[in-house]
């Protein structure tokens, strides 16, 4: 065990190195081998699997374990910063989620991406992304955070623009990195800001890279130094990092648009790792944020009108993807609460559930997608029950989990509302069960869609045959979700099943009323319009740039018309005067004589008009 635990660095450098193994070996024309470099990268997922594991279980047998291992990375006089691993209940736990969900994912890519012409380039993004969510999930300190999150921000954007030849995808990408660097920017702010308060009111340069072994020290001393609003000033600039990393509410809309990238990509990414990032760091920087109920309050506010807003948009989507995508800001967004109105524990606990559903629903999606030879809508679907067995049942076992009606979804909801009414947030409550009943209506109405009925599309005729590798995986993942319903806590409380219970079935009927009479349901124009645009949000980012650009075009005109006129003015008035001049260098002494005698007289001119106005005005 204390192997592991002290190599536990080398998880963060293994998928570096494969990363750098398959870009050179494309470069240099050497190391071809697909199979090769996929093998490659599927050992260093069951490494950093192994070594999680082996930490994970230090965790638990050792209560309070904490480890620590860091070097020196840049000193600037008296101050340094250092780069290493921490490794505590909260970091392993996540490791060991990131790294179930990347291996499992990584050997679904192998068969999915196959006849992709950029297989290698893929998986070369793939370990680049793994080597920076491992790095950022044990950083030591936020120093080491940042530059990792960074990365994440990098590899992502790679991951989603992967097919950049098409058009939407590179639009996509570019999204996705403008929209987080605002979370990036604030996070950065945000440390300066921590560390500036540290140095400037304790002269504490040990600190300064606010390392998480001594966070809540730090926390307190930080709470201490400012006032209400300087704290929640400074945490608000941090939670914005998280915001943006997670897909909240208001920029929740780049996660969408990310689903342009291959389905493997959205279920690693877009299930455990970067969207799971901004729930980590809020969970990571909790001891600073529960100093202050306000910050709490202001975490679970957003997270639950994300939770409210996107839910209504994943109820009118026909896109498998982009409804699955508007459910895991949803679910996120419920992590938010989580954190601000119960725990920490509860957070997580929901955040591991949601992790292994999501990918599996996102992996099913691609098989569906693919037998339906990339179709994406679930309108054009249909009767893929018998064709696609193993998909259905674990489609069955992610939607009622999801829904909160059984296994690992309806444990962690369970402890969510459980918590929420035993610390008297009704109205959180009330919302978060709000969530729950379209959550399981949207679920069920892509299920009805996609397995029941009769297929509707043309492809149909021409549907493909999944590898079985494809179903294996996403069995490893419905079972898993199974056994997390056993080992989870659950509430005791009865009367919260039965709520739960009650809504999860009526919003089952309904999507089942509304997909058997999709002719006679009638839509609510504005009411769907509004849905299926997720609150037209994308318009108003639209209108602001439009709007900004006008504006910049008005101060273009206005530098090119009024303010570079006058510049020309000047200088023609210069040229004018300066020839005038010129003119009146003659080199005769008579005509220098003539002109001082005018001046001259020009001047006692003057001097005589302005007597007699003074003359006269004091007269008056």
């Amino acid at each position: 065990m204390d192997f592991f635990i002290s190599n536990i660095y080398t998880v963060i450098l293994v998928p570096l190195w494969v990363c750098l193994i398959i870009l050179l070996g494309k470069l240099f024309a050497v190391l071809q081998s697909r199979r090769l470099m996929a093998g490659l990268t599927l050992a260093s997922s069951l490494y950093v699997l192994v070594f999680s594991i082996a930490a994970f279980a230090k965790t638990l047998l050792a209560n309070g374990f904490t480890y620590e291992f860091t070097i020196p990375f840049i000193k600037i006089n008296e101050i340094e910063f250092s780069i290493g691993v921490y490794l505590d209940a909260l970091s392993t736990w996540l490791l060991l989620i990131v790294a179930i969900v990347s291996l499992l994912v990584q050997i679904y890519s192998y068969s999915y991406m196959q006849n992709d012409k950029s297989f290698m380039r893929f998986f070369a993004y793939m370990n680049l992304f793994s080597f920076s969510m491992i790095g950022l999930v044990l950083s030591p300190n936020m120093f080491q955070t940042y530059v990792f999150w960074e990365l994440v921000g990098v590899s992502s954007y790679l991951l989603i623009g992967f097919w950049y030849k098409k058009e939407s995808a590179s639009i996509a990408a570019k999204k996705a990195f403008i929209m987080n660097k605002i979370g990036d920017f604030s996070l950065l702010s945000g440390i300066v800001m921590g560390a500036y308060i540290l140095y400037s009111n304790y002269d504490n340069l040990v600190s300064i890279a606010l390392p998480f072994a001594d966070l809540p020290a730090i926390s307190d001393q930080i709470y201490a130094a400012t006032s209400d609003g300087i704290f929640i000033v400074l945490s608000i600039l941090l939670i914005v990092a998280s915001i943006a990393k997670s897909a909240q509410f208001p920029l929740n809309t780049w996660l969408v648009d990310a689903m342009e990238g291959p389905t493997p990509v959205s279920a690693l990414i877009h299930s455990a790792t970067m969207v799971a990032a901004g729930v980590y760091l809020l969970c990571r920087l909790y001891p600073l944020y529960s100093l202050n109920s306000a910050v709490l309050t202001i975490i679970a506010v957003v997270g639950i009108i994300t939770a409210i807003i996107c839910s209504i948009s994943a109820i009118s989507q026909t896109d498998i993807k982009k409804m699955l995508a508007y459910s895991t800001s949803a679910q996120l967004g419920l992590m938010f609460l989580a954190l601000g109105a119960c725990s920490i524990t509860v957070t997580m606990i929901h955040l591991t559930a949601h992790s292994f559903i999501k990918a599996m629903l996102f992996l099913i999606a691609g098989i569906v997608i693919a037998s339906q030879n990339g179709n994406q809508d679930i309108k054009l679907m249909g009767g893929l029950r018998t064709k696609l067995p193993t998909s259905a049942i674990a489609y069955l076992i992610g939607a009622l989990s999801l829904s909160g009606l059984l296994f690992a979804g309806f444990a962690s909801k369970d402890l969510i509302l459980g918590n929420l009414l035993s610390g008297k947030h009704y109205v959180y409550a009330t919302l978060f069960l709000i969530v729950a009943f379209m959550t399981a209506y949207y679920l069920f109405r892509a299920y009805f869609y996609i397995f029941e009925g009769e297929n509707k599309s043309d492809e149909y005729s021409k549907f493909k045959t999944p590898d079985v590798i494809l179903n294996i995986i996403v069995g490893i993942f419905a079972i898993i979700i199974i056994f997390l319903w056993f080992i989870f806590p659950k509430s005791q409380d009865l009367l919260f099943k039965v709520i739960t219970y009650i809504i999860g079935i009526s919003a089952i009927a309904i999507s089942y009323l509304v997909y058997a009479n999709r002719g006679v349901i009638r839509k609510v124009p504005v009411i769907f319009d509004i849905s299926y645009n997720g609150f037209y949000l994308d318009n108003i980012y639209s209108g602001v740039v439009k709007g900004y650009k006008r504006l910049s075009r008005i101060a273009y005109l206005i530098d090119k018309y009024v303010f570079d006129a006058i510049s020309y003015l000047f200088a023609l008035n210069i040229r004018f005067f300066s020839w005038i001049l010129s003119k009146l260098q003659t080199g005769k002494v008579q005509s220098y004589l003539s002109y001082a005698l005018l001046i001259i007289m020009l001047c006692f001119g003057g001097l005589l008009l302005i007597y007699n106005l003074i003359v006269y005005f004091s007269e008056v």
